[in-house]
C-alpha cells in the first residue's frame, strides 16, 4: 500500500466506504447475507445447511457465486483492457465498467427488480476488487477487511521495532472507511428501502469522474500524481 500515492489511497478509501455501503443494504435485504463477505457467507451455508434452512445456504451460496462472477468479469475487462490500451489507461476501463453495473443495478430498481437489482450490486462488488490490481493480485483490497486488520494489528506491533505509525495507521482508514459506509448504507436502507443504491450508485459515479479527471489532468499537466503502471 506504501507504493501508491495519497489520491490513490483516497480514492481506495472512497470504494471501501461504498462497499460497506452496499453490503449493509444487501445483508438488510437479503435476511443476514453478504455481498462482499464472502468468509461469513461460506459460514453461512455451513452452519443453515446443517440446521436444516436450505433456503437460506443457497441464498448465501447464490451470494458467494454472484460475487465471484463479478470478480470474473472485472478480471476479464482488466486483462482485456490491458491487451488494448496503454497501462495508465486500464484503470479508467476497470472503474467505468463497475460504473455501468452499479447504473444497471440502480436502473433495476427503479423498475422494481429489486431481486435482480442485489445481482448486478453483487457483480458490481466483485469487478471492484480490479480498480487496484497489480501483478494479478489485489493490492489494496476494498470490500473485505478481515486481511487488513490482520497487518493493521501486525504494522502496529512493528511501529514498537523499528517501525512507522503510518502503516498500520492507512490500514485502520479503510476498515474505518468500510465501517462508516456499512453504518451509513444501513441508515440509507432503513429510510430509503432498496432506492439506497441509487445513493451508493451516485456515489460510485461522482467518486470514478473525480478519480478520471485527476488522472487526465496528471497526464496533461505532467502533475506530480504519479499513474501506476500494472505489469502485464
Amino acid at each position: 500500500m506504501n507504493t501508491y500515492t495519497t489520491a490513490e489511497k483516497n480514492l481506495a478509501a472512497g470504494f471501501a466506504f461504498i462497499a460497506g455501503f452496499i453490503d449493509s443494504v444487501g445483508f438488510i435485504f437479503l435476511g443476514g447475507v453478504f455481498l462482499s463477505f464472502m468468509s461469513g457467507n461460506t459460514t453461512r451455508i455451513a452452519t443453515s445447511t446443517i440446521d436444516g434452512d436450505p433456503e437460506l445456504a443457497w441464498l448465501a451460496g447464490s451470494a458467494v457465486l454472484m460475487f465471484l462472477l463479478g470478480v470474473m468479469e472485472g478480471a476479464l475487462v482488466r486483462r482485456l483492457a490491458m491487451r488494448r490500451l496503454p497501462p495508465d489507461r486500464i484503470r479508467e476501463v476497470v472503474l467505468a465498467n463497475m460504473c455501468v453495473l452499479f447504473t444497471a443495478s440502480s436502473l433495476l430498481v427503479l423498475v422494481d427488480a429489486p431481486a435482480a437489482a442485489i445481482i448486478a450490486a453483487a457483480l458490481g462488488i466483485g469487478a471492484m476488487n480490479s480498480i487496484f490490481e497489480r501483478s494479478g493480485e489485489v493490492a489494496i483490497p476494498l470490500t473485505y477487511m478481515t486481511g487488513t486488520l490482520v497487518k493493521m494489528g501486525q504494522r502496529f506491533v512493528d511501529a514498537f521495532f523499528g517501525g512507522t505509525h503510518t502503516a498500520w495507521l492507512e490500514h485502520l482508514r479503510m476498515w474505518a472507511a468500510l465501517s462508516a459506509g456499512a453504518f451509513v448504507g444501513a441508515i440509507a436502507y432503513r429510510g430509503l428501502g432498496m432506492h439506497a443504491i441509487l445513493v451508493a450508485t451516485a456515489l460510485t459515479l461522482l467518486l470514478s469522474l473525480v478519480a478520471v479527471l485527476m488522472r487526465i489532468r496528471g497526464r496533461r499537466h505532467g502533475s506530480r500524481v504519479r499513474v501506476t503502471v500494472e505489469p502485464y
